[in-house]
């Protein structure tokens, strides 16, 4: 994989941002799946203190200033951020991640991204810029020589078929993701398993070049994937 396209770089060709006071869910922006950005600015010096996501659905990535700090899960309380700010200005980014919807129960009505508010200790943050995140469309992407396998990423590698037949798509030293082949969103992958492998039926490739485009969200040991005859389910 050797094409990286940075996320945060990228944010402009991906979505348009809205300006909203608090951090609506995504589908109050018309998004039903995919990731979701909330961006906010916090103002320095401030003592650490925990920063609060109101019903996070489902996963949250926390960065300052582009740096990542941590994760907070909707149904692990453990996972919980300290934040705390010298003098000056800080961008706060939260990128949110749909992973999939409640289908039965009392919790029907399942909102995702951060559907009540974010808080520093008891103080709520205004001011959002929002940026849905379908990834229905990775055209626009501006993809450069890889740099780094750290932080949210799009990387882009290119093979060849002579002979279209099913496959399995297999991601070792990967983290956290998603696989895109020919424009086909393939699913997710995550080390945590216990499945390994994803079905790549032989539809979706074609003679001659592929192109697949892994977006990871947090690193690669190193940027090589494999395809394998056998399934790996864990």
């Amino acid at each position: 994989m050797r094409a990286q396209a940075p996320l945060f770089d990228n944010l402009a060709n991906l979505s348009e941002g809205v300006a909203r006071p608090t951090p609506d869910p995504m589908e109050m922006l018309g998004q039903s799946h995919g990731f979701i950005l909330y961006r906010t600015h916090v103002d320095g010096p401030r003592e650490a203190c925990p920063l609060i996501l109101d019903e996070t659905h489902d996963r949250a990535l926390v960065f300052v200033d582009g740096e990542y700090w941590g994760a907070i899960e909707r149904n692990d309380a453990s996972l919980q951020l300290n934040l705390g700010f010298g003098p000056g200005r800080f961008r706060l980014d939260l990128l949110v991640e749909n992973m999939g919807r409640i289908n039965f129960g009392p919790k029907l009505l399942d909102r995702k991204g951060i559907t009540e508010g974010v808080r520093i200790g008891h103080q709520f943050l205004y001011g959002w810029t929002i940026f849905p995140l379908p990834l229905e469309d990775l055209r626009l992407l501006e993809f450069r020589p890889r740099a780094n396998t750290f932080g949210p990423s799009f990387f882009r590698g290119r093979f060849e078929v002579d002979e279209p037949a099913d496959t399995f798509l297999s991601l070792p030293g990967w983290t956290k993701g998603v696989c895109f082949l020919n424009g086909f969103n393939l699913g997710r992958y995550w080390d945590l398993g216990p499945q390994r492998t994803l079905y790549v039926p032989a539809p979706l490739l074609r003679l001659g070049e592929n192109e697949l485009i892994v977006f990871e969200l947090h690193s690669a040991v190193e940027p090589v994937v494999e395809f394998a005859d056998q399934p790996d389910l864990g």
